[in-house]
């Protein structure tokens, strides 16, 4: 029974430790990056505050703020997704 388990624990720390660099890398360049787009949507509304209350309003009604929040969210999921093809844990498409 000891060398079942040891040959199991053998193939798969290689996987087990992969797995666990690839979440601790990729858990944090998703939450810096997450900060940095954050940060810079705040910097952009403050950059705003010189601005006229109708002009303020015309582009509230104009759905800027959501677009810029909808494009950050992408640009987040996009960086995700190259740490996850980086580290061979996931593949879109067929493999040749």
């Amino acid at each position: 029974m000891d060398g079942i388990a040891a040959w199991l624990a053998k193939i798969t720390w290689p996987l087990v430790t992969r797995v666990f660099t690839a979440l601790g890398l990729g858990t944090a360049t998703y939450v810096g990056a997450d900060n940095a787009l954050a940060g810079a949507l705040n910097a952009v509304r403050a950059s705003f505050s010189g601005m006229t209350a109708d002009l303020l309003n015309l582009l509230l009604l104009s759905g800027f703020f959501d677009a810029m929040s909808i494009m950050s969210g992408g640009l987040t999921s996009a960086l995700a997704w190259m740490v996850l093809k980086r580290f061979a844990l996931q593949t879109t498409g067929q493999s040749s």
